[in-house]
């Protein structure tokens, strides 16, 4: 077994932490500062774990970085600009591109990796999406689902083989208006999509069709807290590994919200909301799903939980300073 751990990107003082993770008891070492040439935001650890692939908000760039085997600490490689300021980073389990939301330029980029996994040129650029905020490849690698929070809607589209993005016969579904989906994600089996809305901090399920790329409606949770006056302004959204529990944050009320994933029909029970790190933008989960890692955005501090692996409550274990502004969190094995 490798060794966990968690990188944090920190926009206002241009780094990654990163840290090490004893999966056993959840004490987290410090591993590295690594000072960036730009200001870090969204971050995706490739799935064979080789490479980190960091976005430049202001920079409008794509930056990977070599993993060390072991130690996970991080070498600079190549970057790329994009048309636009990037919010996610998503790619492909082939391993052959990297897709790029930009919430600010209302776009999406198309990154294809070389063998090394070093980003190239944009190879397509996809306009007319307000406000795109994630960008979430199905489990066959075949549909791309891309939420844009002004308009309410999550847009499909089909990876051809040549790595092109063409619009979905059924292009778009539209969501509740004033809703403002986020971050979308597929369930473990592949049935089944999560979409976490900003602006009402409510969690859309929805079904599937892996054949048409079709969406349908299935039900709506709140993840607010009992008693919240106010506007809520949800962030991030994590399953656990073994697709038994759904997790997200809220910066508003600073809580995580737990929730138990019926396998059969993908419908969510609320399971728990507890107080996190203040304003919580990033969080992640480790592959042994045993411990989440959020980070607090204005407390500038991570806090590492165990998960229980029965209820999916979270305890938490050991909290750690950060650089300033943590944006995005992201826990591999090594």
């Amino acid at each position: 077994m490798g060794q966990t751990v968690i990188y944090v990107s920190c926009q206002d003082s241009r780094e990654i932490d990163v840290f090490a993770l004893d999966d056993q008891s959840g004490e987290l070492a410090v591993r590295q500062h690594l000072i960036t040439d730009g200001a870090p935001s969204p971050m995706r650890v490739r799935p064979d774990a080789a490479r980190l692939y960091v976005g430049l908000r202001h920079e409008h760039a794509v930056q990977a970085f070599a993993i060390a085997p072991g130690s996970g600490e991080l070498s600079p490689l190549d970057r790329v600009r994009v048309p636009g300021a990037p919010v996610y980073l998503y790619s492909d389990p082939a391993l052959r591109v990297l897709f790029s939301p930009s919430y600010a330029d209302d776009n999406l980029s198309v990154i294809p990796l070389d063998a090394h996994g070093e980003p190239q040129n944009v190879s397509q650029r996809i306009q007319d999406l307000p406000r795109a905020h994630s960008a979430r490849l199905d489990q066959t690698g075949r549909w791309l689902l891309v939420s844009t929070l002004t308009t309410d809607a999550i847009h499909i589209f089909r990876l051809t083989d040549d790595l092109r993005l063409v619009p979905n016969d059924l292009p778009s579904m539209l969501m509740q208006p004033g809703r403002g989906p986020r971050h979308v994600l597929f369930s473990a089996d592949n049935h089944f999509v999560y979409c976490l809305n900003e602006l009402d901090g409510s969690i859309d399920v929805l079904a599937f069709d892996v054949q048409s790329g079709g969406l349908a409606f299935l039900q709506t949770v709140s993840l607010m807290p009992a008693g919240f006056v106010g506007k809520p302004w949800a962030a991030e959204l994590r399953l656990s590994p073994d697709g038994r529990f759904l997790y997200a944050t809220e910066r508003r009320s600073s809580t995580i919200s737990a929730f138990a994933v019926n396998g059969a029909s993908g419908l969510l029970s609320h399971s728990d909301c507890i107080l996190t790190e203040q304003q919580p933008r990033g969080m992640d989960i480790a592959p042994s799903g045993r411990w989440l890692a959020a980070a607090g955005e204005i407390s500038n501090h991570l806090t590492v939980y165990a998960v229980d692996p029965d209820s999916g409550l979270l305890t938490a274990r050991q909290r750690c300073a950060t650089g300033e502004r943590p944006i995005c969190v992201e826990v591999a094995e090594v």
